[in-house]
């Protein structure tokens, strides 16, 4: 099997740290593959070279899956191993001496680390928020995320009143509605932070594109700048401050969310979550462990199968390692009556970094 560079870091690093010394890992080739380590790789290197050297050494012999098969058997209870193997796919092969009735049904299902997890969502969950437009035609709703200290993105398409000046939209008059959200028992609602627009808040826009009204197959892509993105400026550096108006002194800052290097990188049927703010609702989490159904031709756009409805427009979507990845903003616009909405829509925020770095704003995000 051929690793990709990031399999290939990540089992290199499991090796290191299932096996923390040279001896260690020479053992394990040893009793488990028959073939002395010292034929394979210089003992004089350090232990991080010769995990990369043997990694390499048994990828030129297509020998990868039996050495990540004698490392798990040997080390069953590393978890960095464990996830290294589970990336790769290899994962569920248990020692021969250890059968069990547990089953992988589906692969797209990765296990995910209970502290990432929580951890990240304690992160992203205060860098979200309800965007609030006001117009003469009533109040609508959108998410947006913090993408910097005073930055904020959503969609071109909840900004649009305000941003094509429609009668009665104001930008004093919008509203970033942070940590809105239930509480534990789910008896109280909070009602959040909120934070106005500075005067010179658009910092950057892109309108979405006709073809997305359009039912499939479409008739092309859309192109390189639709795509349905509003860059806000705070009038308070909200990412700066700590959470909550009365917060502790000493408390840390909000932060922003960072986009992820891999945010080109969608494989068929892999998770995608998104935290939103259904029907302006609460904050809430979408999760499917099979979302990912194809990008398009340009990478413009990526379908998912992850559930939003009205107001989720503008909200983040992460991988399964929790790294932003899209912008979320429509959904199947085909409406018959008999027809069972098939797909979600997001932007790939590499796109949207390309069109950035286009105008000279690359700098903005994280700024």
């Amino acid at each position: 099997m051929a690793l990709t560079g990031t399999q290939f870091q990540e089992l290199t690093n499991a090796l290191i740290s299932a096996f923390p010394s040279a001896m260690e890992l020479s053992m394990m080739v040893k009793f488990k593959l028959d073939l002395n380590l010292d034929t394979i790789v210089s003992p004089a290197l350090p232990l991080s070279a010769v995990a990369f050297e043997l990694v390499q050494a048994m990828e030129a012999r297509g020998w990868t899956a039996r050495l990540i098969a004698a490392a798990r058997e040997t080390r069953p209870d590393n978890p960095t191993l464990f996830a290294a193997a589970q990336r790769v796919g290899l994962a569920v092969r248990p020692p021969p001496q250890a059968p069990t009735l547990e089953r992988i049904v589906r692969d797209s299902n990765s296990f995910l680390d209970i502290v990432k997890v929580r951890t990240r969502l304690g992160e992203i969950e205060t860098r979200v928020c309800r965007v609030e437009v006001t117009s003469d035609r009533g109040r609508s709703y959108g998410t947006g995320f913090l993408l910097g200290s005073d930055v904020v993105m959503t969609n071109y398409h909840v900004m649009q009143p305000v941003i094509e000046k429609a009668a009665g939209a104001d930008a004093r008059q919008v509203l970033l509605r942070f940590d809105y959200k239930r509480s534990a028992d789910g008896e109280e609602i909070n009602p959040g932070q909120v934070f106005h627009l500075a005067d010179d808040w658009l910092v950057d826009q892109s309108p979405p594109s006709a073809i997305d009204m359009q039912q499939e197959p479409k008739s092309g892509d859309p192109s390189a700048d639709q795509l349905d993105y509003a860059l806000l400026r705070l009038e308070t550096a909200a990412g700066s401050q700590p959470v909550g108006e009365k917060a502790a002194p000493g408390a840390p800052p909000r932060g922003w969310l960072s986009v992820s290097p891999h945010a080109d990188t969608f494989p068929v049927d892999s998770p995608l979550f998104i935290v939103q703010h259904p029907d302006g609702e609460p904050m809430q989490l979408a999760l499917d462990a099979q979302a990912v159904i194809k990008v398009n031709g340009n990478g413009t756009r990526v379908q998912y199968r992850t559930n939003t409805v009205g107001g989720s427009s503008g909200s983040p979507c992460f991988n399964k390692d929790w790294e932003l990845v899209a912008l979320h903003h429509s959904g199947d616009p085909n409406f018959a009556p008999l027809h069972h909405a098939a797909f979600n829509e997001g932007i790939p925020f590499a796109a949207i970094k390309k069109l950035l770095a286009s105008r000279n704003l690359a700098n903005v995000l994280g700024a």
